[in-house]
This record gives structure tokens, sequence and C-alpha cells, in this order.
């Protein structure tokens, strides 16, 4: 049977996503400054991960490429990897999952800040998006996914980019709302980030990563904003310093709640991000198999 379109199959029903990638490389000992490296140096337990999180109930995944633009890669000093690893970033997570499962093209920030606030312009964004776009949007992906942007204009110098290369499917974007205030750390009010969001032709919107009731408080405001189907990934509460490790605490049954909470709201993506695993994956299918 045809997979249906994403946007068809999130109108018909609610679809689980993946919950993190780097929280669970971490976790089995893998010490990386850059996920993305993953993809070449352990690419059996990138899909392996991917594999526990279908196997939890997961039907939405993102490419392993969250962080695997050129300034993010050249921070790591792989920056001659760049077309290697977005490949492979994709690939594995095709191959790992099964044929009803979707995968979107995904796109994290660059880590620079536009001038005046830093030196790049928006051209340089815009240059860095596009490249990585014609890699990624050759694997001929079901969506494309921006996830995790906390600055306006950086975004729509993304957007900008990944658009010339010509954009075939939906595209989403999800805003990290990460201070206490509920705004990103640029500022930006879930309000705003929405109706950008809107502006920029966005078929899907929504909150992501940042502090769990600030993503579901942003996730409501979009809510009241636009009539665009909602995504929502949480962080598995506050990392909290454990023996000198950054551990998230979250329990499986506190991202289930949290997953109540984001389907009274109209949530039709929900997942998860730093520090879940598959059994708080496995926790959000349970409360949609009980709804």
């Amino acid at each position: 049977m045809l997979k249906k379109p994403i946007l068809q199959a999130i109108a018909e029903e609610i679809l689980i996503a993946n919950g993190a990638m780097g929280t669970m490389l971490a976790a089995k000992g893998i010490e990386l400054n850059n996920t993305a490296v993953a993809n070449l140096e352990c690419p059996e337990v990138v899909g392996e991960i991917c594999a526990a999180y279908y196997d939890a109930g997961a039907r939405v995944f993102q490419s392993n490429t969250f962080a695997a633009n050129q300034p993010m890669l050249e921070h790591a000093g792989v920056g001659d990897k760049h077309d290697e690893l977005n490949r492979a970033g994709f690939r594995i997570v095709k191959q790992a999952i099964g044929e009803d499962a979707y995968v979107a093209a995904n796109f994290g920030p660059t880590g620079l800040m536009l001038e005046p606030l830093g030196t790049a312009t928006p051209e340089e964004i815009s240059n860095v998006y596009r490249r990585q776009a014609e890699v990624l949007l050759a694997e001929e992906p079901d969506f494309a996914l921006f996830e995790t942007f906390e600055a306006i204009d950086e975004l729509e110098a993304a957007v900008a980019g990944v658009r010339s290369v010509g954009l075939s499917v939906p595209l989403a974007i999800t805003f990290s709302f990460s201070q206490a205030s509920g705004r990103s750390m640029m500022g930006v009010t879930p309000r705003q980030a929405a109706e950008t969001m809107v502006r920029l032709g966005a078929d899907i919107i929504g909150s992501n990563c940042g502090l769990p009731q600030m993503t579901l408080q942003g996730l409501r405001e979009m809510a009241q904003v636009s009539d665009k189907p909602l995504m929502i990934q949480a962080n598995a509460g506050l990392p909290q310093l454990i023996n000198g490790v950054a551990c998230f605490t979250n329990t499986p049954a506190e991202s289930s709640e949290l997953a109540r909470e984001a389907i009274k709201i109209g949530a039709r993506i929900i997942g998860g991000c730093c520090g879940t695993t598959p059994a708080h994956v496995r926790a959000i299918t349970e409360v949609l198999e009980r709804a």
C-alpha cells in the first residue's frame, strides 16, 4: 500500500515522532562534538537508535543532519565531509525504519549571529542552507524540517536558501522557546514565531527543545495564531549535573502527560527532543492507543 503524503496522514491521525539522537549516542558512550559525525563513525548505532524509536511507535523521523550545516561541521573540524555526512545522515535513518514511516530532511541553526549582533550576512546564511538542501532534497524526503530555531532573521535566510534549490515537499518549522519568560533566546514570542512561519509558507508549525512547559505553552499560543497543523518535540525536563554529567530526569510518564496536553491543544505530530528515549516515545504512543 502506498504511503499517504504527510499532510494527508496528519489530517487523518496523530503521528508519533522520534526522540533524541545526541543524548542517546552519549548514553551509549559515544562522545562526539557534532552528532552528524556519527553518520560515518558509527552508522550502525544511529540506525539502531532509529529502529528502537520505530519499535516504540514513532512514524515520523528526521535525518541525522541537525548539526550538519557547513559552519557547524567546520567548528567540529569536519567541514570537508559536508556532502558525505548529510547524505549518510538521511540514508541511515531511511534504511532503519519501516516503509510506513516518514523521514524529514532536517535543518538546524548554524550557531552564527547575523549582523548587527554578529558578522554573518543573510546571503551567507542562505548559501549555507542552499548547499545542505542540494544534498538532502536529492534524497527525496517526505518533508523538510527546520527545528530549534530561536532567531527570525536566521530562519528567514535559511528558508530562502532551501527554497532557492526548489522545495517541492511540505515545510515544517519548529521554534525553541528556551527562556523562562516563554520567549526564544533572541526574545521571539510564540506569536511572533508562528506569524513568521506562516509568512514563510510553513505547512506545519510548532515548538521543540527548551523548557518542557514553555514548549507546550509556545504550542498553545501558536494555536491561537494559526490553524496550521501543529508539531511538538519537548525535552525530558531540564538537564541536571549528576556526577559531572548533564542528565535529563523527566520520566516517560511525564512525557505522556505532556503529550496529553499537546493533544488537547491540537498537536498532530508529537515526539521528543533532548533527553528523551524510546521509553519516552513508547509512553507517548500508549497515550494515543488509549485515546
